[in-house]
């Protein structure tokens, strides 16, 4: 099996979008000065914040580096509300579809996304989108020419992921807040 050489420089961007969902680990790391969360999230949360465990394909699962200490206060099963911040470089690559592997979505996931370019330029990246932003329209085209991305092409990025608790605590009261 050919394993694709790690994405370390191209355009930049960076992504953030809400989450509820029942926290599956929370442990410090190594270093002892950050933690990781890893909590369980609906895989469609514009249908609603549940899903079905039995179900791979109505969650994913988040593994992410939480730099803001609630690792030591929250506990596995507790449902937490926050917001996961994405970050990484982008590579054109020849491909049909927007995809990620498997049902976990961490700091190095390899994920797919589609170019979209109408006055904006976003990638959709399926679970979340991002705006990618320029100076002025010269400069966009400038950076859109020398990326070699166009409306309807495919990038990848070697995605970086952390997490920011809002609150936590049982389903029904992080569920029934919005």
């Amino acid at each position: 099996m050919r394993v694709p050489r790690p994405i370390k420089s191209g355009l930049e961007f960076e992504a953030a979008f809400p989450v509820k969902g029942r926290i599956l680990q929370a442990i410090m790391c190594e270093c002892e000065e950050e933690g990781e969360i890893r909590i369980r999230v609906s895989r469609n949360p514009k249908k609603g914040w549940s899903y079905d465990p039995k179900d791979p394909k109505t969650y994913v699962d988040i593994h992410a580096y939480d730099p803001r200490d609630a690792y030591a206060k929250v506990r596995p099963g507790e449902w937490a509300d926050g917001r996961v911040v994405c970050y990484g470089y982008l590579k054109r690559i020849r491909v049909r579809g927007i995809q990620m592997l498997g049902s976990v979505l961490s700091s190095g996931t390899r994920l797919t996304g589609a170019v979209h370019v109408d006055g904006t330029v976003e990638i959709d990246f399926g679970l979340f989108q991002t705006v990618l932003g320029f100076e002025d329209e010269e400069q966009r085209g400038k950076v859109l020419r020398e990326a070699g991305l166009k409306d309807g092409g495919f990038v990848a990025t070697d995605v970086g992921v952390n997490i920011e608790l809002k609150r936590w605590g049982p389903k029904e009261t992080i569920l029934r807040r919005s």
